[in-house]
């Protein structure tokens, strides 16, 4: 519902509170449904940890032999208990894969918060630039309205043709479609933030932060320990080797029972009774089994080794590109914004006082407008480099 009425209608932000990256982080994180996402997979492998460690359960048995069923005058009655062992150490080797496992799940748990931290500051920042964006097109319809404006006072006083009323008309009529799309925009990234968070303050809060990052943020990603995705891997190749050295064990399980043998009738006894039992491996001697955990393992190692390269690749080409776009963002603004508002506001003086042609005008607005917009692109693309980084290179917690 909450979703909805953000689609429908922009709620009265400037009257409401304050929320910021690190909060709008802190309220998704919080959130149970993303909790379940990071901790379930760390919980059902403590359940299999738990499994693998746990010693199989005895077995009761009960028997009863009689002569002419059990009215005879000799009735004999069993009782045993049976349990597997494991002489091998398959099952010692099975838990250490099933402990790996959870290493893994506790890394993986490391991944999905780095993800949903990162789909968040997306969202957050998204709204941002959306939010700015809006302001700009608010500022270029007002602009436009006071050149129609002067436009019209200087039609009235013969210094200027209706061709170019007409012409600013024209641009002016665009406008308020313009704003309309930049206004759904900003909603659209609202209902993206709302998403991440699962908090109706992210429909209603007002957005606070700096589009642009500070170079501080980089320098923080050292990438010196194991990430978290790496990590992952690591524990896997650990949980297939232990899984392969279990299948080359090829003692079988022996059952071992200990119980009690009574008999009824003239002279009934009662005795111990020792078994012992165990599979022959004549025919099945764990080949196929052996095959595929080397297989496993295998593959585990070439994953961990292509991943390991394609995470330094990445990395590398993150932290150029968040760099490139911070540097050519702080110069764009420094210079050519700064002269494309400058440029905006001289045209609007010399139209007004007949020095340019209303042509000259409308061209200086467009561009100070454009020169705007490019510059609220290279924040924001500079922005999602470096929250690209932090999430590749996220350690586990």
């Amino acid at each position: 519902m909450a979703l909805l009425i953000c689609s429908v209608t922009l709620p009265a932000i400037a009257s409401a509170q304050v929320l910021t990256a690190d909060e709008a982080v802190r309220l998704a994180l919080d959130n149970a449904p993303n909790r379940v996402f990071i901790d379930a997979p760390s919980q059902m492998a403590e359940g299999a940890v738990i499994s693998a460690e746990t010693w199989r359960n005895p077995v009761l048995s009960f028997e009863r032999e009689g002569e002419r069923g059990f009215g005879g005058d000799r009735v004999e009655t069993t009782v045993s208990l049976e349990r597997a062992f494991d002489f091998s150490g398959r099952r010692s080797l099975h838990a250490d894969g099933a402990r790996a496992d959870l290493v893994a799940a506790r890394a993986q748990g490391s991944v999905t918060q780095a993800d949903l931290r990162a789909d968040t500051l997306g969202a957050f920042y998204g709204v941002l630039a959306a939010q700015a964006e809006l302001e700009a097109a608010e500022r270029l319809r007002e602009q436009f309205v006071s050149l129609e404006a002067a436009t019209l006072q200087r039609v009235e006083a013969g210094d200027a043709s209706r061709f170019e009323l007409e012409r600013v008309r024209q641009e002016t009529l665009v406008l308020p479609g313009l704003v309309s799309e930049a206004r759904l925009n900003m909603q659209g990234a609202r209902d993206e933030l709302f998403i991440a968070t699962g908090s109706e303050q992210a429909l209603s809060a007002r957005i606070e932060g700096d589009l642009l990052p500070g170079t501080e943020g980089l320098a923080t990603v050292s990438g010196a320990n194991t990430p978290a995705r790496l990590a992952v891997l690591e524990a896997g190749v650990e949980a297939a080797a232990a899984r392969e050295s279990a299948a080359s064990r090829l003692a079988p399980d022996v059952n071992l029972g200990l119980g009690v043998r009574h008999s009824e009738g003239m002279g009934g006894e009662t005795g111990v009774v020792v078994s012992a039992s165990l599979p022959l491996p004549l025919f099945d001697r764990n080949q196929g089994e052996r095959l595929a955990r080397a297989a496993d393992a295998r593959l585990a190692e070439a994953r961990l080794r292509r991943e390991q390269r394609r995470i330094e690749a990445e990395a590398g080409a993150l932290r150029r590109r968040a760099a490139v776009l911070h540097q050519t963002a702080t110069d764009y603004e420094a210079e050519a914004l700064v002269s494309a508002r400058e440029m905006q506001r001289i045209a609007l003086v010399s139209y007004q006082s007949g020095e340019i042609s209303v042509l000259e005008a409308i061209d200086a607005l467009r561009a100070a407008f454009d020169a705007e917009t490019r510059a609220i692109s290279l924040k924001f693309r500079a922005r999602q480099a470096e929250i690209a980084l932090h999430a590749l290179l996220a350690e586990t917690e």
